[in-house]
């Protein structure tokens, strides 16, 4: 298993929202990128996927922005990664494939139940990690962030 960037990036991007949650304050999408040094249209084409997934909302306007759907405190990083990756679990077996079943081995297969406990264990430790928890340790490492948040809730009321 491998996650893209699109699993980074957005995680990243939900954290300073969930920074900019209380504020109220939705967070254009262009202020993100650059925050984040991630490529405006890439993190539209992650915002839309979020969005359609009810993670985030959009707030139109020349105050628009994105903002979450729900409190940071509710969404945990399980959500996040399923919502923008095909698939969050190991790659099972290649045989079989593209079949509705999937694998034809697999009521045979012993090795089945090691990748079925690396999917349990992969899930129980990404929602174990919510976004109110990541958006506190980032402004515990980046004092300034917090700054940089009054600064802009203030510029947009």
């Amino acid at each position: 298993m491998k996650l893209t960037t699109k699993s980074s990036y957005g995680i990243r991007a939900l954290i300073d929202l969930a920074i900019m949650y209380d504020s109220g304050c939705p967070v254009p999408i262009k202020d993100i990128a650059r925050e984040e040094g991630i490529s405006c249209t890439y993190l539209e084409q992650i915002f839309h996927r979020l969005k359609g997934k009810g993670i985030v909302r959009s707030v139109r306007g020349p105050k628009g922005g994105y903002i979450l759907s729900r409190d940071p405190a509710e969404l945990n990083v399980y959500e996040i990664v399923s919502s923008l990756e095909e698939v969050v679990f190991p790659e099972r077996c290649k045989a079989g494939k593209g079949k509705k079943d999937g694998c034809e081995r697999s009521a045979r297969c012993v090795s089945k139940e090691v990748w079925d406990e690396v999917a349990r264990q992969i899930k129980t430790v990404l929602e174990r990690f919510s976004l109110r928890d990541l958006a506190a340790r980032a402004l515990e490492i980046t004092p300034c962030k917090e700054i940089k948040v009054r600064l802009y809730a203030k510029s947009l009321s």
